[in-house]
C-alpha cells in the first residue's frame, strides 16, 4: 500500500510539472513519456493488492478510482493545452504561408 501511495504522489508530481511547463519545451515530452510509464506501474501495483481482506481491498481500490479519475482530469486538462496550441500554432502558419505567397506574386 505504501508503495501504491508513493507511486500516486510521483504521479501527482509528474503532472505538476506538466502542468507548468510550455508545451514547446522538450522537457515536456520526457514529462509526458515518464507519466505513461508510472501510470503503467501503478496499474501493476493496484493488480497486486491482497485481495484476502475483501473489505480493505474495495475501500483500498474504491479510493484508488477517485484518485485515477483525478489523474485523468488532469491529464485531459493538459491533453486539450497541448491541443489548442497545435491548432494556433497551425492556423499561424497557414497566415505565413498566405502571406508569403501574396508576396512572392507581387
Amino acid at each position: 500500500m505504501n508503495q501504491l501511495n508513493n507511486k500516486n504522489d510521483v504521479i501527482e508530481e509528474t503532472l505538476q510539472l506538466l502542468e507548468n511547463t510550455p508545451s514547446e519545451n522538450e522537457k515536456s515530452d520526457e514529462l509526458v513519456s515518464k507519466l505513461l510509464v508510472l501510470i503503467g506501474e501503478r496499474q501493476i501495483l493496484l493488480d497486486s493488492i491482497d485481495e484476502s481482506d475483501v473489505d480493505v481491498a474495495r475501500k483500498t481500490l474504491q479510493d484508488q478510482i477517485v484518485i485515477g479519475e483525478g489523474f485523468e482530469k488532469r491529464a485531459n486538462n493538459v491533453l486539450k493545452h497541448i491541443q489548442s496550441l497545435l491548432q494556433a500554432r497551425k492556423k499561424n502558419q497557414r497566415q505565413i504561408n498566405v502571406y508569403q505567397s501574396i508576396d512572392s506574386n507581387k
